[in-house]
């Protein structure tokens, strides 16, 4: 058996454009690599990642569906990337092969019908567009087994609330150290987007007179020097965009992670990967991110948008076991569970298989 891995399709991997994704991407390559499975990632040109065997194709990125509207048709492009792969994919896979999409998109859902092996797609965000809502729900009735979800809410987000397979993502510890004495206040992380709500931790810099640094790939330049603009001697600084393993190490510096989504968040990996660190986590209440953050626990789920409470949070954490976010992340969130989890959904999905043969790793 082969597997391969069909990366998202907005950006190259390790570019940070592409979010959690690209973590669960390469996460998933070196988990199934390390039980004995052949695999093969297929990226975008631009890719970079230590993982086994790494595919560059070339063609265009596909836009993120959070710039679409809920009604809006999607745009195809015949020279895409996610065009080139999987026509590539169809050519290449065989009756015993499996394949994971990684792509939040229409076209792998659509193709997965007439595939010559199993195409399974891990759905990495909620609800978004009308189209797309309408394939997964259509595959989630013709064949089940062939779709993942990340949290219980994000399924529930498309009408789906019968069982599902879940597969929420998982860090490898041994590459995030635990730090029991924080000596910096408060640190945010992820894309610098609107949709990520970083005007709200720009107003908890201001109310609380704490330091925020800010990590993250500037995706939305503008965006970010309109805020640092509008909101002149707020202790707010941009950290630059880490990758491992000095973001680990930076996380874990700081006495709390903030995570203030203006939209649905499916999981939010960087959540995880500050508990690792033994960072607990104040969140707004959306989606996925209340698997992680449970209240008293690991941090504070604050009703999305409530200011007043988000600042009152901030000033709470010292009540958080910082052991606890640790062990929470050792129990439910970590790289081998990860790849135990996909593991059992890919021999599912050969031993369903009209195509499928005897299944050998």
């Amino acid at each position: 058996m082969r597997v391969y891995i069909l990366s998202t399709a907005v950006a190259p991997l390790s570019s940070g454009f592409g979010g959690g994704v690209e973590h669960m991407v390469i996460a998933a390559a070196r988990a199934l690599h390390a039980l004995g499975y052949a695999v093969q990632v297929i990226a975008p040109t631009g890719s970079k990642a230590e993982v086994p065997d790494l595919r560059i194709l070339p063609g265009l990125l596909a836009p993120t569906a959070l710039t679409l509207d809920y009604d809006d048709p999607l745009p195809i492009e015949a020279a895409a990337f996610l065009n080139a792969a999987v026509r590539e994919l169809a050519q290449q896979a065989r009756p015993g092969d499996v394949v994971l999409n990684f792509s939040y998109d229409w076209l792998p859902l659509f193709v997965s019908d007439f595939f010559p092996c199993p195409l399974a797609t891990l759905v990495s965000m909620g609800s978004l567009n009308r189209s797309l809502d309408q394939e997964i729900r259509r595959v989630a009735e013709r064949d089940p087994k062939r779709l993942a979800f990340l949290s219980a809410a994000q399924a529930l987000s498309f009408g789906l609330s019968g069982a599902m397979r879940l597969i929420p993502p998982g860090v490898e510890m041994a590459r995030y150290p635990y730090n029991a004495r924080p000596e910096r206040a408060i640190c945010w992380l992820g894309r610098i987007v609107p949709e990520k709500g970083l005007d709200d931790v720009f107003a908890v810099a201001s109310r609380t007179g704490q330091a925020v640094t800010v990590f993250g790939v500037l995706q939305d330049r503008v965006y970010w020097e309109d805020l640092v603009r509008r909101h002149p001697g707020v202790p707010v600084c941009y950290g630059g965009f880490l990758k491992m393993p000095a973001l680990a190490e930076m996380v874990g510096q700081f006495r709390v992670l903030l995570m203030t989504p203006k939209c649905f968040e499916a999981f939010g990996v960087v959540g995880i990967e500050a508990l690792a660190c033994g960072t607990p986590v104040v969140a707004y209440r959306r989606g996925g991110i209340s698997d992680y953050v449970i209240d008293g626990e690991t941090g504070w789920l604050i009703a999305p948008d409530d200011l007043d409470s988000l600042c009152t949070a901030v000033g709470e954490v010292e009540r958080i076991d910082r052991a606890h976010c640790r062990r929470l992340v050792e129990n439910r969130y970590t790289r081998n569970r990860y790849g135990a989890a996909l593991a059992e959904w890919i021999e599912t999905l050969a031993a369903g298989s009209a195509h499928s043969t005897v299944v050998t790793r």
